[in-house]
């Protein structure tokens, strides 16, 4: 079974790694730091058996990660894990089509559970965690299809743009010409439904995620 973890933290890579290539599970696992990783990953040895994935990690705003990859590979499973446990998220990470969501202070004994439960067919666990938030909206379910509609670069693409990048800025981050980023921009453009940047930033906005002040970061 491969396995792709996907978060920028090294030493919780680590752990998770160390949980789902041992025990029971015995996956071959992958890393992936950033969304670009994890994108390069997909193309080079196809979509994973399971996606663990963070959403604060970069290359990501919000939900965009885990949209474009639920709806490209929707019988590919993904459980968040994420130190960001809002009933809020929790909801609207299972409207968007996480497998799973589970908190990274969660027990080893929880997360191999809730693991072992999606590779046998369960969905929509959520371990200790409230969902009693209304969840996503219309809005942001939209977006995200439009978002799985983009090839990897141009996802990188609308990423940059949300950063505040300009044409130039991405072209020099990608290594391609302006005129490649500004035909990906057209693309974006129209999947999304809008006619300027600006469009596109709040379309893509209606993805992210509030902080949690009562939330540290684990790692």
């Amino acid at each position: 079974m491969k396995c792709i973890i996907a978060d920028d933290h090294p030493l919780f890579r680590d752990a998770l790694s160390m949980l789902v290539s041992g025990g029971d599970i015995c996956a071959d696992v992958s890393h992936a730091e950033n969304v670009a990783e994890l994108h390069d990953l997909v193309e080079k040895d196809g979509a994973p058996d399971l996606l663990l994935l963070d959403l604060h990690m970069p290359g990501a705003s919000g939900f965009s990660a885990l949209g474009w990859f639920v709806g490209n590979y929707p019988d590919k499973p993904v459980i968040i894990v994420s130190a960001h446990i809002q009933a809020d998220t929790v909801r609207r990470a299972i409207d968007h089509g996480a497998a799973a969501f589970l908190s990274k202070s969660s027990g080893t004994e929880v997360m191999n559970a809730c693991i072992q439960g999606v590779l046998a067919g369960s969905r929509g666990l959520h371990p200790g965690l409230d969902i009693s938030e209304s969840g996503a909206s219309l809005k942001a379910l939209d977006v995200a299809d439009a978002l799985a509609s983009l090839t990897p670069q141009q996802f990188r693409v609308a990423s940059m743009l949300v950063e505040g990048l300009l044409n130039k800025q991405i072209a020099y981050e990608l290594g391609v010409k302006e005129a490649t980023i500004k035909a990906h921009m057209t693309e974006v453009f129209r999947k999304l439904g809008v006619q300027s940047r600006t469009q596109a930033v709040l379309a893509i906005g209606n993805l992210t995620i509030a902080p949690d002040e009562t939330t540290q970061e684990a790692v």
